[in-house]
């Protein structure tokens, strides 16, 4: 028999049976950007290589970041958040505070900035027509650094969460004369923040009083 006869058999009879062993076993493909290919065999997993989504939070979080300051002397302290939880009254489109209901819901900030003068205490609530700022004593940044540590509010440097749902708000900075800043940021609904370190009723508690013993805060004319 011919010998290139045998060698036409052999030949036929090794492809079929590669290409029978192939059909036996499918091959999953995936071209990734960057012209990666991922094969995976049939029963396998592929390498995951996107991220865990978390629900609709993003979480941002640095972990590492410091959770004390050794600076106790604050040069600029700003705080943004959401108040819901009291109605106070309007009249004309203004708010008038009284002891029952001395905030009114909204959007706060509340900044108290170190000046030659002193410090520099505003507080403002736009949707409720309310704005108080003037130059109050700079013992009022020892007693704010008294509050931040009774409360542990440094805990939260670095927490940083973002969903598209409404509720929660909270944009806060802290900065010392050391260059230490503490920064901490929620917004949704989802993005809660530890109950245990943060209260808007401190501050905003905490402000209404020096604007008050400072001749800042709106009273309700006697009638």
């Amino acid at each position: 028999m011919p010998v290139a006869f045998l060698l036409n058999v052999l030949h036929v009879f090794l492809h079929d049976t590669l290409l029978n062993k192939l059909r036996a076993t499918p091959l999953k493909a995936g071209i990734a950007w960057g012209c990666m290919m991922l094969i995976t065999m049939t029963g396998g997993a592929a390498a995951d290589t996107e991220p865990i989504l978390d629900g609709a939070v993003t979480d941002m979080s640095h972990m590492d970041a410091p959770k004390t300051t050794t600076s106790k002397d604050i040069v600029a302290f700003f705080v943004r958040f959401a108040w819901n939880d009291q109605i106070g009254h309007s009249e004309n489109g203004m708010f008038i505070p009284d002891d029952e209901q001395p905030y009114p819901q909204g959007i706060w900030q509340l900044t108290l900035k170190k000046s030659q003068r002193g410090a520099e205490l505003e507080m403002r609530c736009d949707n409720a027509g309310l704005h108080v700022a003037g130059t109050v004593p700079d013992i009022a940044f020892r007693t704010l650094q008294e509050l931040i540590e009774l409360h542990g509010v440094t805990r939260l440097n670095g927490h940083s969460k973002r969903d598209s749902a409404l509720g929660e708000l909270l944009d806060l900075s802290i900065t010392y004369a050391s260059g230490e800043r503490i920064t901490a940021y929620a917004e949704g609904g989802s993005a809660t923040l530890p109950e245990k370190y943060w209260d808007q009723l401190w501050f905003l508690d905490f402000f209404r009083k020096i604007a008050m013993n400072n001749a800042l805060w709106p009273v309700q004319d006697a009638k």
